[in-house]
């Protein structure tokens, strides 16, 4: 009895009832436009805390009635239609959620180049109805990746797909994905962290002879951006070997050419025989992984090289060298093929009928090495038979780039050449008849040189690009600006 009384005058005490019949607790002047007053530094007013079915099966609410809707962790009040969360304002505001499957994705670049990101988006509206969601992207990344995703409009919950596509060129580190729902007046916005793998970075600013990517530290287990810069010239020594390799690259490397400069292979050199081959251009590039290549440069496989016609044979003799030669060399290919001859200066001395084969030039806009011809035409008399032996060797021009060295239709030439037999007649004069057959004999003598010929082969072009991975420009052979010489395995 005592304990009822004594929380009785607490009440009172601590309470104030004022003439307009409000309350006041912990303040002795509440408000009077309010029916109840609470004064607190450290307490709050604790409404009824319900369940959805605690909530639902209040009967009859009243409009204004406040609940704690322990469920939905919010506030909630009856409207007389519905019960609405304090932060909307009817039955029919809508309220959107976006939930990333997880937060955060990597792009390793060596595997895979995409991702495919699941996101649900969640719509729902206190008094039930179905609203339309609409869905915006925006990104850090930059225009060498495609964000896209798979539906831009939702209604009530949908699962879609956040589909990212980049490539080798992009910048590594982190980008942000950040995905807008907008629903009637609400907009919500959440964000998704996508990580791109670093690439080793290479940059050719200076001229190079026979360049080696692996050579120069790149070992292709992180992906590889190569930027040869405008001007620089990349070029072999010799056709045997590319100008540009990736070398001992993984094979397994994902690579980025951005191209602005001249890498040309070299062209062949022409034999001084004629029963040997012409030797092939040197090719460009080699390429040993995937690789995409942006090319606004030049990129240019070596010429084959033309045939010999002809025989040339140094004699050392000691203190000097004799050439005995007889014909006409064949000329390099582009660029910087050597023309058949005395290409190494060995001979003091070419005895013999011979004309060296041109070289090529060595720029872009110059010459591969022209056709030469060497010949003579001579008249002779022998008691009763004269004539003229006449006899011109055509060596085989050097291919342009990425051409192979020319064919010899002609290789000897025999044209003037002719044979008589005269006899004095008295009172008639000199009467002189054509040698029967000659023409046989020289069309024999022709077409075996031709024949010779058709075991050897002029100089094959190289390969502007010769890869073993996959390269973003379609196998062919090319003529451009850009490219001359074929791309292939």
């Amino acid at each position: 009895m005592k304990t009822i009384l004594l929380a009785a005058i607490l009440l009172v005490a601590s309470t104030t009832f004022g003439q307009n019949k409000n309350v006041g607790i912990n303040t002795n002047t509440p408000d009077p436009s309010a029916v109840l007053h609470l004064e607190s530094d450290n307490q709050g007013l604790l409404v009824p805390r319900l369940t959805t079915v605690e909530r639902d099966a209040i009967a009859a609410p009243a409009v204004g009635l406040i609940i704690y809707h322990t469920d939905e962790l919010q506030e909630e009040i009856w409207n007389g239609t519905c019960w609405v969360p304090t932060y909307l304002e009817t039955c029919d505001d809508c309220e959107v959620d976006i939930a990333f499957q997880q937060a955060t994705y990597n792009i390793d670049r060596m595997t895979t180049m995409s991702i495919s990101a699941p996101v649900t988006i969640t719509q729902s509206t206190p008094g039930g109805t179905v609203l339309p969601v609409d869905l915006t992207v925006v990104h850090t990344f930059t225009e060498e990746t495609d964000v896209t995703l798979s539906q831009y409009s939702v209604t009530g919950t949908t699962t879609i797909n956040v589909d990212i596509q980049t490539n080798v060129f992009e910048r590594g580190g982190d980008h942000y994905v950040t995905i807008f729902a907008n629903c009637g007046e609400r907009i919500v916005a959440k964000t998704l962290v996508i990580n791109v793998a670093m690439c080793d970075l290479v940059s050719i600013t200076t001229d190079q002879t026979n360049y080696d990517l692996s050579a120069n530290g790149i070992t292709g287990n992180n992906c590889v951006v190569v930027t040869i810069e405008e001007n620089v010239s990349i070029r072999s020594a010799d056709a045997t070997q590319p100008a540009f390799t990736t070398g001992a690259i993984n094979p397994a490397c994902k690579m980025g050419i951005i191209h602005r400069g001249l890498v040309f292979g070299r062209g062949g050199d022409a034999p001084i025989q004629m029963t040997v081959n012409g030797q092939d251009g040197g090719d460009a590039m080699i390429l040993g992984c995937d690789t995409e290549i942006r090319n606004t440069g030049m990129i240019y496989a070596g010429g084959g090289s033309g045939l010999t016609v002809g025989y040339f044979q140094p004699v050392n003799l000691g203190p000097f060298t004799v050439c005995f030669a007889v014909g006409a060399g064949g000329s390099g290919g582009m660029p910087d093929g050597l023309g058949g001859g005395d290409t190494q200066g060995v001979c003091n001395i070419i005895l013999g009928l011979w004309e060296s084969g041109n070289d090529a030039e060595s720029l872009y806009d110059d010459d591969e090495g022209a056709a030469v011809s060497k010949g003579i035409s001579q008249p002779f008399a022998f008691g009763p038979i004269q004539g003229t032996f006449a006899v011109k060797a055509n060596g085989g021009a050097g291919g342009d780039f990425g051409e192979p060295g020319g064919t010899i239709a002609n290789p000897v030439d025999f044209t003037g050449t002719s044979l008589e037999l005269c006899v004095n007649i008295p009172f008639i004069g000199t009467i002189c008849a054509p040698v029967p057959g000659l023409s046989g004999i020289l069309n024999g003598i022709s077409n075996s040189i031709y024949n010779a010929l058709l075991n050897v082969a002029p100089g094959q072009a190289g390969y502007a690009i010769r890869r073993s991975g996959v390269v973003n420009i379609e196998d062919g052979d090319y003529q451009t600006v850009s490219i001359r010489g074929q791309i292939g395995i």
